[in-house]
């Protein structure tokens, strides 16, 4: 691309983004934004639009379609409810992709190098109205011994099969018919896949349940579940993935 295409580009971009009462309100790094943003428009903005509001040319052709990311509102997150992630969520992410049990279109960006990813992260905190990163809440240890009967209580009192099914297949009796804050239909997971969208360690199933995933009918259990219970639906969860 030449030196003055690449330029309009990125001026191009500052300027779309800028309408954004949240963005106006983020003070970036300059030398991380500028790089951040040239990475954005190569390996980002085909799909999350040079608005980072989803709408890239290639969005139509997704499900789920692409993030909008100026709505603020993150899936996969180690902070409290309704909170910012941290900018170690947003490393995680990038870092990881998301692979979830019907597949995804967002691939791993491990291949560029530390500093290429924080310049990403910039931008996707200017577009989103980051002003501060999250603070990251730590779960509980994993307990030792869980009762499964109880668990699976649990998994069943809390309305997890509605959505996922009883045996974890992602076909509840609610799963038909769900939608995304958008409007556009979404899947429960099938655990049964073994494929978790926002990492499938233990730690971070058990953070999916506790602040829930924005955005999505995916509720947060942490505002009345204790840590324990949520401990043992997560066993049951690891349970029902581990089944064939």
């Amino acid at each position: 691309m030449c030196i003055f295409k690449k330029s309009a580009l990125l001026i191009g971009f500052v300027l779309a983004t800028s309408h954004s009462v949240l963005a106006q309100q983020v003070t970036v790094d300059p030398s991380l934004f500028t790089e951040g943003t040239a990475l954005y428009l190569e390996h980002c903005s085909v799909c999350h639009g040079i608005e980072g509001d989803g709408k890239g040319p290639l969005a139509t052709g997704f499900s789920p379609r692409p993030r909008d990311l100026t709505k603020s509102s993150f899936k996969f997150r180690s902070t409290g409810v309704g909170e910012f992630p941290t900018q170690s969520d947003l490393l995680d992410t990038l870092n990881r992709g998301v692979s979830g049990s019907y597949g995804s279109s967002m691939p791993s960006f491990d291949f560029l190098n530390e500093r290429e990813l924080l310049a990403l992260v910039e931008v996707v905190r200017y577009v989103s109205g980051i002003d501060q990163f999250g603070v990251a809440v730590a779960p509980p240890p994993r307990p030792v011994n869980v009762d499964m009967d109880h668990a699976q209580e649990l998994y069943r009192e809390l309305s997890c099969a509605g959505c996922h099914g009883y045996d974890g297949n992602g076909q509840g009796d609610l799963a038909v018919g769900l939608l995304d804050d958008d409007g556009l239909p979404i899947k429960p997971a099938n655990f049964r896949t073994g494929h978790f969208k926002g990492g499938a360690d233990p730690e971070n199933i058990w953070m999916r349940i506790y602040t829930g995933m924005s955005g999505t009918p995916m509720p947060a259990f942490g505002r009345n579940t204790s840590a324990a219970d949520i401990w043992a639906v997560t066993e049951y969860v690891i349970k029902l993935s581990n089944e064939e």
